[in-house]
């Protein structure tokens, strides 16, 4: 009887120790003391899938079907959020980027004598500067969740764009007539980009968010919606392109 009372107490005390430190880790969640650590630097790795929406249709009639696919997002950077309290810092970054996506439509001749089935394809190469507020909270005694807001800045440095035009036109006396254009061109500010000529700078949203797990892993996922039209005005007719992308990322602190 008394080992069974014994029993007892242990598990009570061991419930209530149980409950205290739930309450205490619950209590720590949002630490509003100053900032342990100054500065927070990482270097991290980026994969994911970057793509644009565009209003091709609304501008052009002569466009019947048209399909944009994302491609891949890669890129390679550091980061350094500033301690202003130990759950809220000011962060920056530095990543390199590059990214693809591929458009495909018909094409009808205004006459409709003339049909172009045309493929693009798109790779750019890019600096992305985020800056950003970092809400810093702990989950558990070495992990720590961040929700990082704020925007980000963008520099194409190089693209290229590989066309593919697949024509039919019917000539004077009726007859079919096939042919194939291949065009590969610089991506920014080049007169020989489909449609539009693109930016080199971009500037849209920044979201983030990650958890740290001990002292250096980091992983976590990122989106960016460009808010700046990225298409070149052309003074005729005036399209609108946006680059967004969704982003996983793996990092180690130091």
């Amino acid at each position: 009887m008394m080992n069974r009372h014994l029993n007892a107490v242990i598990f009570a005390l061991a419930v209530l120790a149980a409950v205290t430190s739930s309450d205490a880790a619950a209590a720590r969640f949002v630490d509003f003391s100053p900032a342990r650590k100054i500065i927070e630097v990482d270097v991290h790795a980026i994969a994911g899938a970057a793509a644009v929406k565009q209003n091709y249709e609304a501008c052009f009639p002569q466009i019947r079907e048209l399909n944009v696919n994302s491609g891949y997002s890669l890129g390679a950077g550091a980061r350094a959020v500033f301690g202003l309290r130990e759950y809220l810092g000011f962060g920056t970054a530095l990543d390199i980027m590059t990214g693809s996506y591929n458009i495909d439509m018909a094409v009808i001749g205004a006459d409709h004598k003339s049909m172009s089935a045309v493929y693009i394809d798109n790779t750019t190469y890019s600096f992305n500067i985020p800056l950003f507020v970092s809400f810093r909270f702990n989950v558990a005694h070495s992990v720590r969740w961040n929700v990082d807001a704020g925007a980000y800045y963008a520099f194409g440095f190089s693209g290229t764009q590989h066309q593919r035009i697949y024509r039919a036109d019917i000539n004077g006396i009726g007859e079919l007539v096939p042919g194939v254009v291949n065009i590969s061109t610089d991506y920014y500010h080049s007169r020989d980009t489909f449609i539009n000529g693109f930016n080199r700078g971009d500037i849209g949203l920044h979201m983030a968010t990650s958890l740290n797990f001990g002292p250096h892993l980091t992983v976590g996922a990122q989106f960016q919606y460009g808010l700046k039209n990225a298409a070149r005005r052309n003074g005729i007719i005036n399209p609108s392109l946006h680059n967004y992308n969704f982003n996983a990322t793996v990092g180690y602190r130091f």
